[in-house]
């Protein structure tokens, strides 16, 4: 089968990572693998054997998707594909190529719906379209798909995240009292009720940094909220590093203020570092399909300081049952591997 994955970047970003891991695995089980995409921004590693095709770009909005159709057009008309998978809910051109070609679409919902389309009604429009057009449609979470209709609903399928492969081992050594989050710096993640609580930690336990690794537009804001809460020294914001894991294994605890997600990578991969990990049990559900309250992490409610600082303070005055945490939450290697999720893909793009 020839198929085609559309990613806005190769190098950045949950869903771009989950296409390059599904490609590779893709063409290892025989089929031929291209990915198209939009912007320039580093790369992760590509199985040999995997094309890559830049679609082309205007500052003219207009004359950019009538660039990108007709690019797409002439792909099409020289590799004959049978199947375009776009780990977002479309465009016009994903939509337009299958009509024009036939060929087969499979879409996917990648974050919590309800705060993607509740307030944006072009957004929820074009959902509905472009799902309802499709001939599948991924979601994260039994949540994620329970949002739309029945048609969209039938054609469904759940497909968790997968965990990212040549992670360090989990570390099991003594830990640094720092507490971590490493994310893009924007409201979604709602990091200033990280630093309320982090502030209300250090009444109690002052020996304890926060370090924050991200980029985003909100870097500025959250200095100098950290500044105007007398953190200065104690709570610090960090560029995002190539060497993420390698710089946060081995911190206290990893702790997520998120108002929504899918189902975060950051979580993910912190669990398989064998990070004692803290997060709020926030829509669309995937936090608590992967973590089990007091089994292999914390879950807290939305946007509860009190909650959040409660639970921080236990795992550091509880060191016993941070390494439980730790140790359960390493699992996840196994429960949501690589080949185990590409494999459910398989299922549904052969189904």
């Amino acid at each position: 089968m020839n198929i085609v994955f559309v990613v806005t970047k190769i190098g950045r970003g949950g869903a771009q990572r989950v296409s390059v891991a599904l490609a590779g695995y893709l063409i290892e089980r025989g089929h031929n693998v291209s990915i198209l995409y939009y912007d320039e921004e580093g790369t992760y590693p590509l199985k040999e054997g995997i094309q890559t095709y830049r679609l082309p770009y205007s500052k003219n909005v207009v004359l950019k998707h009538i660039k990108r159709i007709f690019s797409f057009i002439k792909y099409n008309r020289k590799n004959k594909t049978d199947l375009v998978i776009a780990l977002f809910r479309g465009y016009d051109y994903t939509y337009i190529y299958k009509k024009l070609f036939g060929t087969k679409l499979i879409l996917s919902q990648r974050n919590d719906p309800k705060a993607e389309y509740d307030n944006d009604f072009l957004a929820r429009l074009g959902a509905n379209v472009f799902f309802n057009n499709a001939d599948k449609v991924v979601f994260q979470t039994e949540e994620e798909k329970d949002y739309f209709g029945e048609k969209i609903k039938q054609k469904g399928y759940v497909v968790g995240n997968p965990v990212s492969e040549g992670l360090p081992e989990p570390y099991e050594g003594e830990r640094r009292k720092d507490i971590v989050n490493f994310c893009r710096l924007v409201p979604q993640k709602n990091l200033k009720l990280l630093i309320d609580a982090f502030k209300e930690v250090c009444k109690v336990r002052d020996d304890y940094r926060l370090t924050i690794f991200g980029n985003g537009y909100q870097r500025d804001e959250l200095a100098e909220y950290i500044t105007d809460n007398d953190l200065g020294g104690k709570a610090v914001i960090l560029p995002f590093s190539a060497d993420i894991h390698n710089l946060v294994k081995d911190a206290a605890m990893f702790v997520s203020s998120s108002d929504y997600e899918g189902i975060s990578n950051s979580m993910l991969e912190a669990m398989a570092l064998g990070l004692p990990c803290i997060c709020t049990d926030c829509p669309a559900g995937g936090t608590r399909e992967v973590i089990k309250d007091g089994v292999n992490g914390l879950l807290v409610p939305v946007g509860d300081k009190e909650a959040l600082t409660s639970a921080i303070l236990r795992v550091i005055n509880e060191p016993e049952l941070g390494k439980r945490l730790g140790k359960a939450a390493a699992m996840v290697r196994t429960d949501l591997s690589a080949d185990k999720i590409c494999s459910e893909w398989e299922r549904v793009i052969c189904d």
